[in-house]
This record gives C-alpha cells, sequence and structure tokens, in this order.
C-alpha cells in the first residue's frame, strides 16, 4: 500500500520550484495536482518511478513499513550483505543533509562579514594613520 503520509511529507521539504517541477513530471500537462493521490488511492508504476527518480529513492521506500533490502552477493571476493534501510532513517537523513546545508550557509555568510570587517578596520587604519601624519605636520 502506498504510503501517502511519506510522499506528503518529501513534497512538503521541496521549495516551490521544486514543487512546480514534479506536478510537471508526474502529470504532464494534465491540471492534476498532489491531492490526486489521496483521491485514488493508487498510483501506476510510471508515476511511482517517477516519484522514486526525483527523489533518488528505490521503488520500495514509498510502500507503507517499507526497508530497502539488498541480497547476500559474493563476486570477486567481495561480500555483500543485507543492508535495511527504514523510511525514519531515510526521512532523518534528509532532515539532518537540510541543516548541514543551512549551517553551511550560515557559515559562508559568516566568513563575508569577517571579511567585510577586516576590510573597515584596515580603512579606519589608514585613515586614522593619515590624521595622525597631519597632526605631525
Amino acid at each position: 500500500m502506498l504510503n501517502l503520509e511519506m510522499i506528503d511529507t518529501l513534497y512538503a521539504s521541496l521549495s516551490k520550484e521544486q514543487q512546480q517541477s514534479l506536478i510537471g513530471l508526474l502529470f504532464k500537462k494534465s491540471k492534476q495536482t498532489m491531492n490526486y493521490f489521496h483521491r485514488t488511492k493508487d498510483i501506476s508504476l510510471s508515476k511511482l518511478e517517477t516519484l522514486a527518480d526525483f527523489f533518488g529513492m528505490p521503488l520500495d521506500y514509498f510502500r507503507k513499513n517499507s526497508k530497502f533490502k539488498t541480497n547476500n552477493v559474493a563476486g570477486n571476493n567481495n561480500f555483500v550483505g543485507n543492508v535495511s534501510i527504514s523510511t525514519n532513517l531515510m526521512l532523518e537523513n534528509q532532515s539532518l543533509r537540510k541543516e548541514l546545508e543551512s549551517k553551511d550557509a550560515i557559515i559562508k555568510a559568516k566568513d563575508e562579514t569577517i571579511e567585510a570587517l577586516r576590510h573597515m578596520n584596515k580603512m579606519l587604519q589608514a585613515q586614522a594613520n593619515n590624521s595622525i601624519k597631519k597632526d605631525g605636520e
């Protein structure tokens, strides 16, 4: 069964431009909105693939109580075991990624402020030096 709450949460986390882009990909030229999923309670495979591709998730990610699993594979002396990622971890990961981007933006803004203050400090020092020279003459 389709996890509508997950889709709503992911959709709400997008910017307006990203939301419009996703709507365009899902519904092409029709005037459907995300309410389509609530009305139909079903989704075509092509729409599900579009959602999965857009968010970079496997198809199973959008099913209720889904887990992303792989099988054991042995080849070239490499062993890959079962991997299980709950949907809550995916959402937490996405949230942490956004928080990190936000903190990066804050750091960049602070760096720019520091640079501006250094520039102003140099200008004030030069101005003070000029006034000291004039007073000394």
